[in-house]
């Protein structure tokens, strides 16, 4: 008798464009290969006995409606899922649909979205028959050689309920150690006749090249779901793997490692991705998740990578630089030097990093997380904090209710939109975040409090709108960056209306994320697109004329800060008039500079700036990581707008969504000395 078999893998559509590379993408979308599910096939394909006859269907990788699922999946006997929390929902309304037209089919769901405490879930969920828990490769075979009678005893790492409605649940087997016994899914064919029958799709190939994680930060399910030996795929595997990548042009690998780096080979692995690339074209980016400690190793594979491979940054996952909060998600054991000294290596070499940044941890108050994000900024962050809200995972450790309990943590379901895609779409099953919106130590309106704090500083620091006058601040006087962010969110709103407007769309968009709202705005000429707040409000001002009056008001809110400081200084230390009256022209200087540089629609033309200080030359120093002693003297400068320039707003907002995806740095245009023009001391 045979079996048929068919898995889903529902994944997303990741639209990547690479204008440096001369690949032919730009635009292009990319679809994730079924990787995981990949691997249950190849492994049952090696292991099932003789006797047992399956047929595969294809897999289900895209995001197609509940019924074109369900109909490619109508003549399975057995189908086996691979969930998480892009896909859970759309994947469970699938197998209700699939019992609904055929209730003898046998369905099995594995993935990280599988809570460790099945109980409840299957009770909410009876259309599933059976869970798999940890390493689904020998399970799902062994699931397979029963699906005739049905009789699970014996099996490891699985629950469900048995007759009589008895819940049960049996213990995970050993983890496997050799793991060249785990059949590759690229190796083995598996995936020849998907790409056969897509021709023109692009993919994207996950890899592994070892299992583990010796952390166990409380956010993640990396420890449960792994614990925490590192076991390695053998090198002449990930070789092949390397030429298979290569010969099916697949641009795109996104490293599945915990910690690449962490292991002395992971350097090489690095070099043997590089040469196939500069042989044969692809892949033409490998994506990892950096190693905690290794610092030295992290910078030598970044550096590669960065020189000869199409990156869109190094993620430097610090989320909190404070050593409390680090303790309560048992992170103390990372190093947070390490990422200082990643930062400010990479700054030095001209590489694009961001620092990745959680909102809402245990433990972590309001003031703790501002001064987080001024430590990071202090430290050479110039290009882009990466926030995320806090987010509960089943399986992690901060979604056990003691721990919950202990932090005050309350969560709420959020929707999941992607950033940057149209208004009016919809999809026909909502996924959903456990989203952290208020703790004990950051209350429901500190939560919103820090939300827009984040915002804000996305919108005039890392959207560079008042880039230049912050640092000038930080560097020059000493002003920690949470103390001039907030002049700004905390400027009265009848003195300085723009601001107000600004900090009452943040801080009412904060709270309606606190009722399950989405995460992003709506805005934009033509076709109305979801926008991260910041993006939004930058879009507002423009088409709203505001723009200008925001930098007035944000320059008179800075000078007060000025004043303040200046008025707070030691005898002797600029306290003359003329001191005070050059530290207020350079702030006026630092914003007028600014507000030229900023690309925006309708700048057919270059324009021409004179200051009386070298402000551009301090800027483009402190992205260096290098200081500027900014001495009185006239500089001229032509800032270049011509060359890059949009005739209509909708074009120019297409550019933004480049820069929020690809490089923050592109929001401003370039100066250069005005020719001609020498330097006037």
């Amino acid at each position: 008798m045979t079996t048929t078999v068919g898995l889903v893998q529902i994944g997303w559509d990741l639209p990547w464009s690479h204008s440096e590379q001369d690949q032919g993408t730009d635009g292009a979308s990319y679809s994730l290969l079924p990787y995981s599910v990949g691997l249950l096939q190849a492994y049952a394909v090696a292991h099932l006995p003789a006797e047992h006859d399956v047929r595969w269907l294809p897999p289900v990788w895209s995001r197609l409606s509940v019924a074109e699922i369900a109909e490619l999946l109508a003549a399975a006997d057995v189908v086996g899922c691979s969930t998480y929390v892009w896909n859970i929902e759309l994947t469970l309304a699938v197998v209700r649909e699939l019992k609904r037209r055929r209730p003898e089919i046998l369905v099995v769901l594995g993935g990280p979205q599988v809570p460790d405490h099945a109980e409840s879930f299957l009770r909410a969920n009876p259309e599933v028959d059976l869970v798999c828990h940890g390493e689904g490769e020998a399970v799902f075979t062994a699931v397979l050689t029963r699906a005739d009678d049905r009789r699970w005893d014996g099996i490891p790492g699985v629950s469900y309920l048995a007759d009589g409605g008895r819940f049960v649940t049996q213990p995970q087997a050993e983890r496997t150690r050799d793991l060249d016994t785990l059949p590759s899914p690229y190796l083995s064919g598996i995936f020849e006749p998907v790409l056969a029958a897509f021709p023109e799709q692009r993919w994207v190939a996950t890899w592994e090249t070892n299992r583990g994680c010796p952390f166990a930060c409380t956010f993640c399910d990396w420890g449960s779901a792994v614990a925490t030996r590192v076991y390695r795929f053998g090198m002449a595997r990930l070789e092949e793997e390397i030429v298979w990548f290569s010969r099916h042009r697949i641009g795109f690998v996104l490293c599945c490692d915990a910690n690449f780096g962490m292991l002395a080979r992971d350097l090489d692995i690095a070099r043997k991705v590089v040469s196939a690339r500069a042989t044969t074209g692809y892949p033409f980016s490998l994506s990892v998740q950096n190693t905690k400690n290794s610092t030295e190793r992290s910078y030598e594979i970044q550096k590669l990578l960065h020189g000869h491979m199409y990156t869109i940054g190094v993620t430097l996952s610090l989320q909190s630089a404070n050593s409390d909060t680090l303790r309560n998600i048992e992170r103390a054991n990372i190093r947070s030097s390490s990422f200082t000294e990643l930062q400010q290596r990479f700054v030095r070499d001209g590489v694009y990093t961001y620092t990745d940044l959680i909102i809402g941890l245990p433990g972590e108050s309001y003031v703790a997380f501002a001064d987080s994000v001024s430590q990071v900024i202090a430290d050479g962050q110039h290009n882009h904090i990466q926030f995320h809200n806090c987010v509960v995972l089943p399986n992690a450790r901060m979604a056990d209710p003691e721990y919950r309990s202990r932090f005050g943590m309350m969560t709420v379901h959020q929707p999941v939109r992607a950033v940057h895609t149209p208004a009016d779409e919809a999809p026909e099953v909502e996924e959903f975040l456990d989203t952290v919106v208020a703790t004990s130590a950051m209350p429901a309106e500190e939560w919103v409090r820090a939300k827009t704090f984040a915002w804000m500083t996305d919108l005039v620091y890392f959207d560079r709108l008042l880039q230049i006058p912050f640092l000038l601040l930080g560097q020059r006087h000493g002003v920690p960056f949470r103390r001039i962010l907030e002049s700004l969110t905390e400027a009265d709103a009848r003195r300085f209306p723009v601001l107000g407007w600004v900090h009452a769309v943040l801080r009412d968009h904060a709270r309606r994320i606190q009722q399950g709202g989405i995460e992003y705005l709506t805005a934009g000429p033509g076709q109305r697109l979801r926008w991260p707040a910041d993006q939004y409000l930058y879009v507002q001002m423009v088409l709203d004329g505001r723009l200008d009056d925001f930098y007035r008001e944000a320059h008179d809110a800075l000078a007060t800060v000025l004043a303040e400081v200046q008025g707070g200084l030691p005898a002797g230390e600029a306290t003359d008039s003329f001191d005070l009256f050059e530290e207020a022209t350079l702030v006026e200087e630092a914003c007028m500079l600014n507000r030229a540089l900023l690309r925006l629609p309708g700048q057919q033309r270059d324009t021409h700036l004179v200051l009386s200080h070298d402000v551009w030359a301090f800027w483009q120093a402190a992205h260096r990581g290098n200081r500027h002693p900014l001495p009185e003297q006239m500089a001229v400068y032509r800032v270049r707008h011509a060359e890059h320039h949009w005739d209509g707003v909708a074009d120019w907002a297409e550019y933004l969504v480049w820069c929020q995806g690809r490089d923050k740095r592109a929001y401003l245009a370039e100066a250069v000395p005005a020719r001609g023009v020498a330097w006037v001391p």
